[in-house]
Formats: structure tokens, C-alpha cells, sequence
């Protein structure tokens, strides 16, 4: 449901293609009990109109010691020069009362109208960056050409303007929204975000336990879609203020509904997300999570419009080469196939890597010197097209010299050796496929004293991988509202 309606339409409330009135219309909806933005009625917007008017006035009035003036911070990293945020608002809540009531009030019959900016239907009232979020450039209040008073805003489009974080994943200082193919992961986005927003208010920042993070949310919800069903997702996250405000935006491939969908149903792919959750994970001398796991491999699902952003595919190829590290059959096994899982239906790869994987795994295994320093050889030249190729190609020698089959020629080296697009994700799956096979030959490359921590680890890890990716199915971290 994207793009605008005809002006004039009888609808209360549109939902557009803009990322911030569609997240505010969302909101709506979640706070209304009403299914989808189509089905509020003019007296749900007059209800919620009601609790914005409420819980701005509670907050721009509340004590800066307080849980509450969490949400003033909120409000002011969106609408640093509204009435409700302004330095010298008026403490008086009846007067602030009033004052944010009008911002919400019915257009008076007969006023002169102008198409809504959001969705074309007639508008009288004209708003600036005071109650719009990102309408305006970083230090002046209006850059509007003279004349122009602001941008004509319906009522139903004035109500998600400010019903917006209720929508979002919010900290004090920014807020995310989710724009999504499909309806459902957008519902879900913001029904978990409305219960946070009540929760925030309530027990500020500080009182709630450490959260999922805008990524976390929303891989869960595309978890949630229909199996197979792929659907492309943005998140646009901002800050608004009058010095530096900016705007992130990351995406994910349409086919990562897909790849969460088979990461659910085997086994084997919940235990490589679980084990790369868990690699993810860190902890203070206490024992207290300081970095989340499953929050840091959600975020991995997400590319960076500036190209930012770090690679699934680049984590697990760290964590299968890493030297610190050593790997039971069983896990490695996992975590290759869940990055060649990743490349074939994310990214849409199917080379197969197996008899170049099979030459360097009998150069490591047959060559001169040792298994590991030859390993270490080949680690350092996985990732360059140029330097694999001169491996190869000395590997081709050595084996041939020797005596013994060599199990792939320049024809399969093509894919690796060349610059091209997905080059270096080929590289990386190579890297995971040698591991692989020199590990079920049992050729020795890992250090004693990794092997020997291997055979010592303990039961609590199989408990660990059996709790399910993403974390719980029901988001409740948080307990009751």
C-alpha cells in the first residue's frame, strides 16, 4: 500500500510512501487496535490525537531526574523547535495542553486547502521543521522560499507526524523506522515499537533491560512472513536537531525472508547463527552482556547505503580462519553451510568451489614443509584475486611435480582469480570449503593447546545452540507493560 490517494477522498487517514508519515500512520493504527492505517475512523484519530496531546504535555513538564523526561529527550531529538521541546516552552501544563491540542484540530470548514504534502488530501494548516521531522536544512529553523509558509499537512498526516516514535525504535537521541514490502513485517515493527514507547515513558531508559537493537526487531519480523516470500526492507534511521542532524539508511536483500525462513527450519543453520550469535557476543568481568550477539548478527542482514557496513559473509569467513579458533566437525560444518546458504539465496551464487577447494587442500596436506605453514601461506592470499592465482598456479606445480592428481584447472579458477562482481565472496566461500576438507581428511592444522581446549569444552555450549535464532519467538525481554 504505497503512494498517495486522490485529493479528496473521504479516508481519515492515508498511508503513503514517505518512510516517516508511513511509520507514523502505523502507529496510529497499533495505538487505534485497528488491524492496518485504512481501517482507522475519524474518532480513532480523535482518541489518539488525545493521548499525543497527554504524553507530549506529561513529558515537556516532567523533572529532569524523572523516568519521564526520557520522552522529552525523544521529542527533542525529533522536534527540537516545537512547542513541546523549545527551551522556553511554558511549564504550565493546561496552557501546553492547549497549545499542542491545536496542533491536531480539525481543518475549519471553508478554510482555504492545499493538497497534503504526504497524500493529497485538503489541507489548511502549514507546517516548518518544528513539527516535521527532516524538513529543513541543519542550522536554520526555515529555508522556505519567501512567501511560502510551510508545507500543507492534512490532519490525519499532522497525527502520524507526531505519532512517529511511537513507531520506532527510539534512543534519546535518534529514532529508526522500517519500510517493507509486505504490510505484516511493518504491523510487527511498530506494535513492538508502541509497547516500548508505553515502557520508556514509564521507566526511562534506564529502567529497561538491555533491548534488541532496530535490527534485531525487524529481522524478527521478516522471520515472521510467510516462508519463501521474499521481501525488501529499509531502515531510515535519523536525528534532527538544529547542529548535526543525519540520516542512515540500510537495506536488506529482498531474499532475506527467505534465508531466515531456512535458517529456521534446519538445524544445522540455527546452530551456525547460533554459534555466529554467540561469537558475537561479549561480556564484562562480571558476566554481563555488553555487546549482543544475536543484536550484531541481525545488524549483518543489513548493507549501509554508503557501503558502511560490515558483511555476513566476511564474519564467518573471519570466524572459519581464524587462528584463535578451532572448530569441532560438526560446527564448521554448520557455518559453511550456513554462508553458502547465505550466498546461494541472498546473494544469488551458485559456483561450485569443490575441486579448487580439492587442489589447495593437497597442496596444504602433500606439499613440502608443514601442514599449518602452508596453511598460513595459503591464509594470507585467500582474498586476492592476484596472489590466489600465483598460489594456485604454484600448487598446480607441486602436485603434478609429485606425482598427484590435480583436481581442478584454470577453467574453475576463472571465478576466483578475476575481478568481478561477488569476486571476493567467492574467495571467502573457498576459504570455507578448504577448512572443510582438511578437516575431514584430519589433516593437523590447529595448535595443541586449541585442539586440547576443544576436547575440554563442556555441555553448556549444546545448550546454548539449541535456544532458537534471533532469540525468542515472543519478544518479552521486557516483561509485561
Amino acid at each position: 500500500m504505497s503512494g498517495s490517494m486522490v485529493a479528496g477522498t473521504a479516508a481519515p487517514l492515508i498511508l503513503t510512501s514517505h518512510p516517516l508519515q508511513r511509520a507514523g500512520a502505523w502507529a496510529v493504527a497499533v495505538m487505534a487496535s485497528r488491524p492496518s492505517p485504512q481501517e482507522v475512523s475519524t474518532d480513532d484519530l480523535d482518541g489518539v490525537a488525545s493521548r499525543l496531546v497527554e504524553d507530549v504535555t506529561a513529558a515537556a513538564v516532567a523533572a529532569k531526574e524523572t523516568a519521564a523526561y526520557d520522552w522529552w529527550k525523544v521529542l527533542f531529538a525529533l522536534y527540537p523547535n516545537s512547542k513541546a521541546t523549545h527551551s522556553k516552552r511554558p511549564r504550565d501544563r493546561a496552557a501546553l495542553r492547549e497549545s499542542m491540542a491545536e496542533l491536531f484540530a480539525a481543518d475549519p470548514a471553508g478554510a482555504v486547502t492545499r493538497p497534503c504534502t504526504f497524500c493529497g488530501m485538503p489541507a489548511s494548516a502549514v507546517w516548518t521543521k518544528s513539527n516535521l521531522p527532516m524538513f529543513d536544512t541543519n542550522k536554520a529553523l526555515n529555508t522556505l522560499p519567501p512567501g511560502v509558509p510551510g508545507w500543507p499537512v492534512c490532519r490525519g498526516c499532522r497525527i502520524c507526524a507526531w505519532a512517529l516514535p511511537y513507531a520506532a525504535w527510539v534512543t534519546a537521541g535518534s529514532a529508526t523506522v522500517l519500510t517493507c514490502e509486505r504490510d505484516e513485517a511493518e504491523a510487527s515493527f511498530a506494535r513492538r515499537n508502541v509497547l516500548r514507547a508505553r515502557r520508556v515513558m514509564q521507566l526511562g531508559f534506564d529502567g529497561l533491560p538491555v533491548g534488541a537493537r532496530a535490527e534485531l526487531v525487524a529481522a524478527r519480523a521478516l522471520r515472521a512472513l510467510p516462508p519463501r516470500l521474499p521481501a525488501g526492507t529499509t531502515l531510515w534511521s535519523f536525528k534532527n536537531d538544529n547542529q548535526e542532524p543525519w540520516l542512515r539508511v540500510t537495506r536488506t536483500r529482498r531474499a532475506v525472508p527467505v534465508f531466515l525462513a531456512a535458517v529456521t527450519g534446519s538445524a544445522e543453520l540455527r546452530r551456525g547463527w547460533r554459534l555466529l550469535e554467540r561469537s558475537l557476543t561479549y561480556r564484562d568481568r562480571s558476566g554481563q552482556v555488553t555487546v549482543s550477539g544475536p543484536d550484531e548478527a541481525a545488524r549483518l542482514l543489513f548493507e549501509a547505503e554508503d557501503g558502511r557496513s560490515r558483511s555476513l559473509l566476511m564474519q564467518l569467513h573471519r570466524l572459519l580462519s581464524s587462528e584463535d579458533r578451532s572448530w569441532r566437525a560438526v560446527d564448521r560444518a554448520s557455518l559453511t553451510r550456513l554462508a553458502f546458504t547465505y550466498a546461494k539465496d541472498v546473494l544469488g551464487m551458485t559456483t561450485d568451489l569443490e575441486p579448487v577447494a580439492e587442489l589447495i587442500a593437497d597442496w596444504i596436506e602433500h606439499g613440502s614443509g608443514s601442514p599449518r605453514g602452508r596453511l598460513a601461506e595459503y591464509r594470507a592470499v585467500a582474498l586476492s584475486d592476484y596472489k590466489l592465482g600465483a598460489l594456485l598456479l604454484q600448487a598446480q606445480y607441486r602436485l603434478t611435480m609429485d606425482g598427484r592428481r590435480v583436481a581442478a584447472g584454470p577453467q574453475h579458477w576463472k571465478p576466483l582469480i578475476e575481478q568481478r562482481p561477488r569476486g571476493w565472496e567467492q574467495r571467502m566461500l573457498l576459504g570455507a570449503t578448504v577448512f572443510r576438507l582438511l578437516q575431514e581428511r584430519g589433516v593437523a592444522i590447529a595448535a595443541e593447546s586449541a585442539e586440547r581446549s576443544e576436547d575440554e569444552r563442556d555441555d553448556s555450549l549444546a545448550d546454548l545452540l539449541e535456544q532458537p535464532p534471533l532469540g525468542l519467538d515472543e519478544d518479552d525481554e521486557m516483561g509485561p507493560a
